[in-house]
């Protein structure tokens, strides 16, 4: 086999400046002007003050990266674990205020805006009670538990004229503005398929099954569990990664993980719903208490391209050589895509192999959320992108559940003639955060609302 010979580097560059032409250039001066967008203030008076909600391993890193910014001060943290709560304080240099229930912490008149990196099951409910607080808003992924309370978090936002940034950090990466450039500019010819997917072997333990026990005395477990079912505490269902893999509080890394990669397909090739999904696969090795599958595949139409999203647990085999990414076959080449950069392989000689390195994603994403709070436009990553984003994973999940392909009316956001398959468009909340949602569902998702004490 003819070992290919990648342009890198200068190389790389004058090849996609001559594909691109004059584009090249814009797009140049764009990231140029992306990287100074409006400059920090070090004037104490013109800080943006903020309060993070949700203490683990992703609030603290989004702490220290929007530390990094001088004009950012952190007020106030909110963990419902001791531990969590106590380190928080300590990375804001011991000068945060802390809260074991969020709503003591949105009541802050003095707080701009909250950073929410609660689990996926809480996401909207602090982001409706944020807007309501008159809070701007950076949310991790996925955006929401359900499709019904993503809308009804998008709707909070509108009314009360938030700034909300998505945590799908990827679209803030320059090599994937340069990616999306090349694609979009028609190189790769007609993409006709996209894959998408996250692979290692957790074989054959997983995430084990630890036993139900009493909930530690550092831990307000029924606040944990909010808007859920009521269950025993259980070390799987409370720590991450068990709780991505309960349907009460998430949806596998099917929602979990590859809404970065539809966030960025969708962005790309400018689409935001597909038009039918399916999923197969089932929890055929994994000897563990987890109620996602092992192994999954989702097949997502959109008419004119369809998207494989792949989420193995049981063979760490590479797909186009990594562990995950973003694939896009096109006629004339397929580009490989993660945040490390990208690979461009070409069909015989239609176009020249080219490898372009990565870049920042995080920052200049954290960056981009602070300049719009201070000139009000909207983010990267709107909410309602978000929503989006993480629509069809959710209906993967759903064609799983049911077992069967389901239509979906983006219009309407709901599944075509099967009301079982609608009946998880929402689910049922525990008195009194479903009443977060329940004020700002959508008619037609109200239906399926659904609440108990």
């Amino acid at each position: 086999m003819q070992r290919r010979r990648f342009l890198k580097g200068a190389l790389a560059t004058a090849a996609l400046a001559d594909i691109l032409g004059k584009r090249w250039a814009e797009l140049q001066e764009e990231l140029a002007a992306q990287q100074r967008t409006v400059k920090p203030s070090k004037n104490p008076s013109e800080k943006i003050v903020l309060g993070v909600i949700g203490c683990g391993g992703q609030g603290q890193y989004l702490m220290r990266v929007a530390m990094q910014n001088p004009d950012v001060a952190i007020a106030a943290v909110c963990d419902v674990m001791d531990d969590r709560l106590a380190n928080a304080v300590k990375l804001a240099g011991g000068n945060a205020t802390p809260y074991k229930d969020f709503r003591r912490l949105l009541d802050r008149k003095d707080i701009d805006a909250v950073i929410i990196a609660t689990p996926d099951h809480w996401h909207c409910i602090n982001v409706i009670a944020a807007c309501e607080a008159g809070k701007d808003i950076y949310v991790e992924k996925p955006l929401g538990h359900n499709i019904a309370e993503q809308r009804a978090a998008v709707n909070a936002a509108k009314k009360f004229n938030r700034v909300v940034q998505h945590g799908t950090q990827q679209l803030s990466g320059a090599h994937y503005r340069i990616a999306k450039e090349l694609i979009q500019s028609g190189a790769l010819g007609k993409i006709t398929r996209v894959r998408a997917w996250n692979v290692w072997n957790d074989t054959p333990h997983g995430i084990g099954n630890p036993p139900d026990e009493p909930a530690p005395p550092n831990i307000d477990w029924d606040m944990w569990l909010g808007p859920a079912p009521k269950r025993p505490f259980n070390r799987n269902r409370c720590f991450a990664p068990g709780y991505w893999f309960m349907w009460d509080t998430s949806g596998g890394f099917m929602l979990s993980w590859a809404v970065h990669h539809v966030d960025t397909i969708h962005w790309i090739l400018g689409v935001t719903a597909p038009k039918t999904a399916m999923s197969v696969g089932g929890k055929y090795v994994l000897q563990d208490n987890r109620e996602t599958p092992d192994t999954q595949d989702a097949f997502l139409d959109y008419g004119d391209f369809y998207l494989q999203v792949s989420v193995y647990h049981t063979n760490a085999r590479p797909i186009e050589g990594s562990w995950y990414g973003i694939a896009f076959y096109g006629t004339n080449g397929t580009m490989l895509l993660t945040r490390e950069g990208f690979r461009v392989f070409p069909e015989g000689d239609r176009m020249k192999p080219i490898e372009h390195g990565g870049s920042p994603q995080s920052e200049p994403h954290m960056r981009n959320w602070l300049d719009c709070i201070k000139t009000r436009e909207q983010p990267v990553a709107p909410i309602e992108w978000g929503h989006w984003s993480t629509n069809p994973l959710h209906l993967a999940n759903i064609a799983f559940r049911v077992g069967r392909l389901v239509r979906w009316d983006a219009k309407q956001e709901l599944i075509v003639g099967d009301e079982e398959a609608n009946r998880y468009i929402c689910r049922t909340y525990r008195k009194p955060w479903g009443e977060y949602v329940r004020r700002y569902l959508a008619p037609q998702h109200r239906k399926y609302y659904r609440e108990t004490s």
